[in-house]
């Protein structure tokens, strides 16, 4: 299948890169306790977190395929172990690309070979921790604040680039550079408009309106987390005020419906 030819390809050629053995990042907040850490928001596919914890070998292979630089690596005052593979939704969500070269990457199976589809992918569930912070809810505009903070959070644009709030995609470009232009392009759409971000930018396929929409709230809208959520974190990463959070390894039915995991 092209997909498959088209992931390869691309998996092939990041992992010629050297290894990263270290990369720094905060900490996700307001995240349920395992033992005596902090959970993390895995990368997808990630078994369950006391065998993924057994199973990473810290190698960073995920990283380097990851085409949004989604995933970090834990640093010195990580709550499991330096190196483990996680994602700061707060510096850069999941944008759930249809190859998910992490985990064909993963050489040890921490991320589930098998579940490299979105039908199995199951991160976290988005929650709204603040909903008189949200603006949708009082129908404001979006600051360009809140787009120009993005440009800081992608690597591949250049110096240029990211002052001048202005990305062109060209035919010299990588597809990394080219995926992370295009969600930039797309995100300019809403400067100076009424804000939707976090239902209009959801990455989720083939139909982002089943892991999220808008409500009509009085004069506003409020964001309404829906049962095809998985956790990606996207919404967390561009809501203009912070209102947003993801519980890692919970479901919609588990945070919604007072379910159980397992």
């Amino acid at each position: 299948m092209k997909s498959d030819k088209k992931r390869r390809d691309f998996v092939k050629g990041a992992i010629g890169f050297s290894i990263v053995a270290l990369a720094s990042g905060a900490g996700i907040y307001f995240a349920p306790k395992l033992k005596a850490n902090e959970l993390r928001l895995r990368p997808p596919g990630a078994v369950e977190e006391d065998e993924f914890l057994k199973l990473c070998i810290k190698c960073g292979q995920c990283l380097q395929v990851c085409p949004y630089d989604s995933i970090l690596l834990e640093d010195i005052d990580g709550g499991a172990s330096v190196g483990m593979a996680y994602i700061n939704p707060h510096d850069r969500g999941c944008y759930l690309c249809e190859a998910f070269p992490c985990i064909l990457a993963c050489p040890t199976g921490a991320l589930e070979h098998e579940h490299d589809n979105i039908k199995f992918i199951q991160m976290g569930v988005a929650v709204l921790k603040d909903v008189d912070g949200c603006l949708a809810v009082h129908n404001k505009k979006v600051p360009d604040s809140a787009i120009d903070k993005i440009y800081d959070h992608t690597k591949v644009i250049s110096k240029q680039e990211r002052e001048s709030k202005k990305v062109q995609i060209t035919p010299n470009d990588t597809e990394k550079q080219k995926l992370q232009k295009q969600v930039l392009q797309k995100l300019e759409k809403f400067r100076g408009e009424a804000c939707t971000i976090c239902a209009d930018m959801c990455p989720f396929i083939p139909d982002s309106s089943l892991a999220i929409g808008m409500i009509k709230k009085g004069s506003g809208y409020i964001p309404e987390i829906r049962e095809a959520c998985v956790g990606c974190g996207v919404c967390v990463e561009l809501c203009p005020t912070q209102v947003l959070e993801i519980i890692p390894r919970a479901s919609y039915a588990t945070v919604y419906k007072g379910g159980k995991n397992g």
